[in-house]
């Protein structure tokens, strides 16, 4: 059982690069860093003016303004997500066919407006861990894997212990070597990343059973409307008779 996990782990991992999954992965880690810093400037924003106007009569308007916002933005990012990703989910956005004061309830008091903001938190988080995984290993195998094409007495790899000096032929390939090995570990932390983020959004903002529920409970609602107005013309016909 444990041999065959690792190999399961090994061929995971050594198949990165031959996974489509991977570079649909990098794309999305991509967006990720602009869009998650986008995020946190935009409700550091949001939230700084509802807190501002907290104190006059303009902060319910404020508070309903701010959490619309998130609710939309979580919609297409999820939308995003589950285009370059693969993963289905169905985000929830609040029946625009409602009365203006049940859009408001549904919109405060619904569990997906509250864990599509721990969503948009987790997006924040993705950014800093995508921005420092791209940076930091693809530069360095990018670097690393050109050294044989430029090796010589002013190529110098610095590390935490030293400066290691690439001024031969063993040592360009010793370091493409080991930029071919943090590049497939670049890329299969991508291949990690994606999966983690698509089980991330598959759990906050897939609520297809809330959806469901919405839609059972308006058309029970517009089932009573009819059966009252059947009832009403039941009862003139009775009168007419």
């Amino acid at each position: 059982m444990t041999t065959t996990n690792y190999r399961d782990a090994f061929a995971s991992f050594a198949g990165a690069p031959l996974d489509p999954r991977t570079y649909r992965s990098l794309l999305y880690l991509a967006l990720a860093v602009p869009l998650g810093f986008g995020y946190l400037i935009a409700f550091s924003a949001a939230g700084s003016l509802t807190l501002g106007l907290s104190v006059t009569i303009l902060a319910p308007v404020a508070v309903l303004g701010t959490l619309l916002l998130a609710v939309a933005v979580v919609w297409a990012d999820a939308k995003l997500t589950a285009g370059l990703l693969g993963v289905e989910v169905s985000p929830w956005f609040p029946s625009r066919d409602l009365g203006i004061a049940e859009f408001c309830k549904r919109l405060v008091f619904a569990r997906p407006t509250w864990t599509g903001l721990l969503y948009l938190c987790w997006r924040m988080v993705l950014a800093v861990i995508a921005l420092v995984v791209l940076t930091t290993g693809l530069s360095l195998a990018s670097g690393l894997l050109v050294a044989p094409l430029a090796y010589g007495e002013f190529l110098l790899i610095d590390y935490q212990l030293g400066v290691y000096r690439v001024n031969t032929l063993p040592r360009a390939l010793g370091a493409a070597g080991l930029g071919a090995l943090v590049g497939l570990l670049t890329l299969y932390a991508a291949n990690l990343l994606g999966r983690v983020a698509a089980a991330v959004t598959s759990t906050l903002v897939d609520d297809s059973s809330v959806v469901a529920a919405e839609g059972n409970r308006d058309t029970e609602g517009d089932g009573d409307a009819e059966g009252d107005g059947d009832d009403a013309s039941d009862a003139d016909a009775r009168t007419d008779a």
